[in-house]
Order: C-alpha cells, then structure tokens, then sequence
C-alpha cells in the first residue's frame, strides 16, 4: 500500500500523544480507526518506520537522473 505524508504526519502527532501521557491516540487507516494505548508505543513507531521509508521511496521514484557526456578536441 502507498502510504501518503498525511499518514506519517498522524502517526507521528500520535506518537507524540502517547509520549506526553495522554490515555489513547487514535489514527485512521484504511478507512478505519484505530486506537492505541502507552502499551502500542512500540508498535506505532515500527508502523511510523515502514511509513516513513514508503514516503521515502515514493519521492525517490519521481526523481530524474541526467547523464552528459562531454567530448573535446583532445579526447578527454
């Protein structure tokens, strides 16, 4: 699934959340919600990681590369 930068923005506000003692964060995902708790912290930041290195890829495929060739009167 394509993971979007809105998504890493959510799950990192909730990591954040969780962090600063609030009870339960809750994020949507698929179309559904859910909820973790202090205990979830782990997990939320393994999801942040797969996320971030999606977002990452994504806008490393979008890149162009050029290649030039110079030629010169010496052959260098």
């Amino acid at each position: 699934m394509a993971y979007t930068a809105e998504q890493l923005a959510q799950v990192r506000q909730a990591i954040i959340d969780l962090s600063s003692n609030k009870t339960v964060a809750r994020i949507t995902k698929d179309g559904r919600t859910v909820e973790y708790a202090k205990a979830d912290l782990e997990d939320l930041r393994s999801l942040e990681r797969e996320i971030a290195a999606d977002v990452a890829n994504a806008g490393a495929a979008r890149r162009r590369t050029r290649t030039r060739m110079a030629i010169t009167s010496k052959g260098l």
